[in-house]
């Protein structure tokens, strides 16, 4: 199973970002969850989350990107679910503990600002920190997608073919596993 979390705080205005998900929303083995209409008050239910991630093979961050940074509700969620004692560390009998080793990573983004957050320098840096939280967990980090800003359904529809395209190698890759 893929669990593809999105985090879109306007989700309800993203039309474009809408055709993206209807896109894949039906691929077979993908289980989607849209963080800000499951948790709008930001209280998340973090073992029913672990229990869907640790059930997933591959684990997607799908959101828009906005100054090099995920959408608030997605980095509670990161703090949240992913904390030490259960997806990386040691548990209360100081036995190690890496409940998401061995699950792919794969972020899938796109610039809701200027040009300059697509160039590879800025990208770099800028997924630093979900590239160590993946690496701290054992998960493997795929190489993410970034996308243009999508201003237009032409951009979108291409935007969705690569998402796409992407999960279909996500899928595959993880079948071999």
């Amino acid at each position: 199973m893929i669990s593809l979390l999105y985090a879109h705080p306007y989700a309800h205005h993203a039309r474009l970002e809408q055709m993206m998900l209807n896109a894949v929303q039906h691929w077979p083995g993908l289980e989607l969850r849209d963080l800000y209409q499951l948790y709008p008050d930001f209280y998340i239910d973090v073992a029913l989350e672990q229990k869907m991630l640790s059930h997933s093979k591959a684990i997607v961050l799908h959101y828009p990107m906005q100054w090099g940074l995920p959408p608030a509700l997605l980095v509670q969620y990161l703090h949240k679910v992913f904390h030490y004692g259960w997806a990386y560390g040691k548990d209360a009998s100081a036995e190690a503990v890496m409940s998401l080793k061995g699950k792919r990573f794969w972020l899938v983004t796109h610039a809701v600002a200027p040009q300059h957050e697509l160039d590879p320098c800025y990208q770099q840096t800028m997924f630093t920190p979900l590239r160590q939280l993946a690496l701290s967990c054992g998960m493997e980090w795929q190489q993410p997608l970034m996308l243009p800003e999508l201003t237009d359904s032409t951009i979108a529809t291409e935007a969705a073919e690569l998402f796409r395209s992407g999960l279909e190698q996500l899928s595959a890759a993880i079948a071999l596993d």
